[in-house]
């Protein structure tokens, strides 16, 4: 995520298609790596519902921070609070923020409570 940030930061904070890829690498590396370990995570309870928050919050915890910088920035401008309004709600930052968190976190959610009920294991 540090990569996909930095790539962010030298495109002038634009979110671009490849950004995009790049994001999309990031979830193929995380799917890959709990495929091969999964027999090991499920033999710890919790296992697999840890490793699906770890990603999460390394996710979208790298967006996030990103934009709370970039508001900051943004918003010691003369037209502050206007300018910031319209960078996060009207170009792709309002995705990359708000809409992956909302989703992502519901199905984070929806995991944790499957696997509490199930007592800690995911089989």
């Amino acid at each position: 995520m540090g990569v996909t940030q930095a790539t962010i930061a030298l495109a002038g904070g634009e979110i671009t298609p490849f950004v995009g890829l790049l994001t999309a690498a990031v979830a193929l590396g995380i799917v890959v790596w709990l495929w091969r370990n999964y027999r090991r995570l499920t033999q710890v309870r919790y296992g697999v519902a840890v490793a699906h928050a770890i990603a999460f919050v390394t996710v979208t915890t790298s967006f996030n921070a990103h934009a709370v910088l970039r508001t900051l920035i943004l918003g010691s401008g003369p037209e502050g609070f206007e300018t910031v309004s319209r960078d996060l709600l009207t170009t792709p930052w309002f995705g990359a923020t708000l809409i992956m968190t909302a989703a992502w976190g519901l199905g984070l959610l929806i995991h944790l409570l499957g696997t509490v009920l199930g007592r800690g294991w995911e089989d």
